[in-house]
């Protein structure tokens, strides 16, 4: 009758020791599925929070280097409005610079170069008044432009004195476009692009510190895994297999003693 007792008892004490090593392995599996070591609040509470604080953090740096990037791209692009604006006013220049040569052209070549510099300064116009970005005028001044840009206007070749006259009035533009340009490159350079990569900076240190509280080490991971699945299986052969010295068994067992 004690023997029957006794074997009863050794193959529960197997049956815990197997359903041990089945839940620690079970566990290890989850992590190694994951790449986590805290999956829930039970796997590290106090690390979990400290966790997540730092996850909304990184969330939040993200959208500020996102909102950074749109800036960037914003200044950029007014920049290379500004590089096809100066174009066109070099080329009102040059032909300014020929009809202003006088007694060299008669009124008809005098009239075709004042028509060609028409047709440039109304595309300068246009360059300007239609610079946009996110729907957002660039160069009308108004909040959440770049700059003020004036239009062109006074351009005229039909003489060679008004010739002189619109080689000024396109260097006074050329002079607010280098201004302007200026400005941006020192914005993009001196505050957006160092912000940014401030901003970068923070985010990979937030990143490596959560990373380091959360991510688990697969290689220990999988130790542990092949660790637990040799105790559950030699648990469940035993179990399998057992008789009436299940005293013995289950002493082999508690020296081997899950890890956790």
């Amino acid at each position: 009758m004690s023997l029957s007792i006794n074997r009863n008892l050794g193959l529960s004490a197997l049956a815990l020791s197997l359903g041990s090593a089945m839940s620690l392995w079970q566990k290890q599996a989850e992590k190694l599925s994951s790449g986590l070591k805290i999956n829930r609040a039970k796997d590290g509470p106090a690390a979990l929070v400290i966790s997540e604080q730092l996850r909304s953090q990184i969330g939040s740096l993200e959208q500020e280097i996102e909102n950074t990037r749109n800036l960037i791209t914003k200044y950029e692009t007014a920049d290379s409005t500004l590089q096809e604006a100066r174009r066109q006013l070099n080329e009102i220049r040059s032909l300014a610079v020929a009809a202003s040569n006088e007694g060299f052209y008669d009124d008809d070549a005098l009239a075709a170069l004042d028509s060609s510099a028409q047709y440039l300064q109304e595309s300068y116009n246009r360059t300007i008044d239609t610079a946009d970005f996110n729907n957002r005028n660039l160069f009308d001044g108004h909040e959440g432009s770049v700059a003020e840009v004036a239009a062109l206007e006074g351009v005229d070749l039909s003489s060679a004195e008004a010739a002189q006259q619109t080689i000024a009035t396109i260097d006074e533009r050329l002079a607010e476009l280098d201004s302007v340009q200026a400005e941006i490159g020192a914005k993009v350079k001196n505050e957006l692009q160092s912000t940014h990569n401030s901003l970068q900076v923070t985010r990979e240190n937030l990143v490596a510190a959560e990373s380091q509280l959360r991510d688990a080490d697969m290689a220990i991971e999988l130790s542990k895994s092949i660790q637990f699945m040799i105790q559950a299986r030699f648990a469940s052969s035993i179990m399998a297999h057992s008789t009436s010295n299940s005293g013995t068994v289950l002493s082999l067992l508690n020296a081997m003693g899950p890890s956790r």
